[in-house]
C-alpha cells in the first residue's frame, strides 16, 4: 500500500469518528461500579431509541432524590455510552464526575446553561446515570452531562425543559 493511499484511508477513518463525536478522551474506571439502574428503562411505556441528532419526548414520572424534585416528562435521546456526570454544569473541582451514563439511548428531564465544552457551547442536560462514583452517593446518580455528550442536531433541545438547578 502507498503512503498516500494509507494517510487517505487514515484521514477518512478519522474523519468519521470525529464527525459521530465518537472519540473523546474520558473514560469510567471498571472498578468504579457502585449502581445499576438503566437511565432509559425498557418497557411497555418506554419510547423506541430516538434516532441520533433527534430527541423523543414521553410524559412520564422521575423523582429526583437529589433535589427532591418530581419531573413529570423526559426526552430520550442518543448519547455517547461511557460519558461521565458532573454534579452542576461545570468541571471545575467543585463539581466533580458523580456517575456515568453507561447506555447509548438514555432519558433528559432539562438543560441548563453552565461551562463551555467541546462541543462549542455552553448547554448541559440533566439526568439519572446508570453508575455513582465512589463517594458521591449523596446525588443519587442525578448529574449533568454537556451538550457535546448528547446527540442533538440544536443545543438546547426544542421544547425540553430549562433547569433551575444551581
Amino acid at each position: 500500500m502507498s503512503m498516500r493511499r494509507a494517510v487517505a484511508i487514515l484521514a477518512a477513518l478519522l474523519a468519521v469518528l470525529f464527525s459521530a463525536g465518537a472519540v473523546h478522551a474520558s473514560t469510567p474506571q471498571a472498578d468504579r461500579t457502585v449502581r445499576a439502574t438503566p437511565s432509559a428503562s425498557p418497557g411497555l411505556d418506554a419510547a423506541p431509541p430516538a434516532p441520533q441528532a433527534s430527541c423523543t419526548a414521553r410524559n412520564v414520572s422521575h423523582y429526583d432524590a437529589w433535589t427532591g424534585r418530581t419531573w413529570s416528562r423526559d426526552w430520550v435521546c442518543g448519547n455517547r455510552a461511557g460519558a461521565p456526570l458532573y454534579g452542576c454544569a461545570s468541571f471545575i473541582a467543585a463539581c466533580p464526575v458523580i456517575g456515568w451514563i453507561d447506555t447509548s439511548s438514555s432519558w433528559f428531564v432539562c438543560w441548563g446553561r453552565g461551562a463551555w465544552h467541546n462541543g462549542g457551547n455552553n448547554v448541559w442536560y440533566y439526568t439519572m446515570g446508570d453508575r455513582v462514583a465512589p463517594g458521591q452517593d449523596v446525588h443519587h446518580a442525578w448529574g449533568f452531562i454537556p451538550a457535546v455528550d448528547v446527540w442533538t442536531s440544536t443545543d438546547p433541545w426544542a421544547d425540553m425543559t430549562e433547569c433551575n438547578i444551581p
